[in-house]
């Protein structure tokens, strides 16, 4: 097995923009303001977020997102900090796609402003979805706690991030009645995401498919630095493989917390968070031994 020691993590949607940008130095700022005039003027976003219509309120929050990884990430390999290989969060898959070289940072952008017609379709046909997050039990402990309350169809983890941070993701009110048992049962916090989708529930699988055709509507190039998969553990090497993994992701749970452990049986003992207010450290936790850096640790 190739041995690895360095791994790039990307975020998924989460942080707010205001947390993301309050967290880069000044001379990353410019070269963000840089990609983000670009960005949104070639994607027709109004630059004030809080003027575009609602679906593209939210989908102008995740691009801010976007662009913050890439920032991140081109700082990492100026500083000569160079991945082995990486894993995507979420919609740290369509990041980690543009800055591992798969497809071009537009196409990534245009691939997050399709999650409009995934919005536009559960709205059209009137499903109230949503996520949740609890915090202080792991996977297996949410697993025993909800399993007998509800249905695979009204709830499941969408992800396992580590041994006490757990995502739930499924129909509001089941959202809202789980987190509701998760504080009873003693969970540290447990709170919803208001999203108004269940992204890797299979329910979306449904609603997706503008979002699925358009992720193959290009082709993918091989990335310049392996890319695990957070479904099923494969390193992967080939655009193919790329272009699957992001077909995949918004209807299919993850699991970080065996990503991560897998990555440190491969070898990896360093783990940085592309993330510009290191997001994916606050959840994840790696083997002893292993440490993941954020950009505070890389520019302080």
């Amino acid at each position: 097995m190739e041995n690895f020691s360095r791994a790039f993590l990307f975020n998924g949607i989460g942080s707010k923009p205001e947390k993301l940008l309050v967290k880069l130095p000044p001379e990353l700022m410019d070269r963000y303001i840089c990609y983000f005039d670009a960005a949104f003027t070639r994607l027709g976003l109004n630059k004030d977020l809080e003027k575009n219509t609602v679906y593209n309120r939210k989908v102008a929050e995740w691009i801010v997102s976007l662009i913050c990884d890439r920032v991140v990430h081109e700082y990492y390999i100026e500083k000569g900090i160079v991945p082995d290989i990486g894993a995507g969060y979420s919609s740290g898959i369509v990041s980690i796609s543009g800055c591992f070289g798969s497809v071009s940072h537009e196409f990534a952008q245009d691939i997050i402003m399709s999650n409009r017609s995934t919005m536009r379709c559960l709205e059209e046909h009137g499903q109230k979805l949503d996520m949740g997050v609890v915090i202080g039990f792991s996977y297996n402990d949410i697993q025993e706690l909800l399993g007998s309350s509800f249905s695979p169809d009204e709830l499941v983890i969408g992800s396992g991030n580590s041994k006490f941070h757990v995502m739930i993701s499924g129909r509001a009110e089941a959202v809202e009645r789980a987190l509701e048992l998760c504080q009873n049962e003693g969970a540290l916090k447990a709170f919803s995401f208001g999203t108004g989708v269940a992204y890797h529930h299979p329910i979306m699988k449904e609603y997706s498919k503008e979002y699925v055709d358009f992720c193959g509507s290009t082709l993918y190039a091989p990335p310049e630095y392996p890319i695990i998969s957070v479904f099923d553990h494969r390193v992967m090497t080939s655009g193919e493989d790329i272009l699957r993994e992001n077909q995949l992701n918004v209807y299919t749970p993850i699991r970080w917390d065996v990503t991560l452990d897998k990555l440190a049986d491969m070898g990896v003992k360093e783990f940085f968070d592309t993330s510009a207010n290191g997001a994916v450290s606050k959840f994840s936790r790696v083997k002893r031994k292993c440490r993941i850096y954020t950009l505070d640790d890389v520019y302080s």
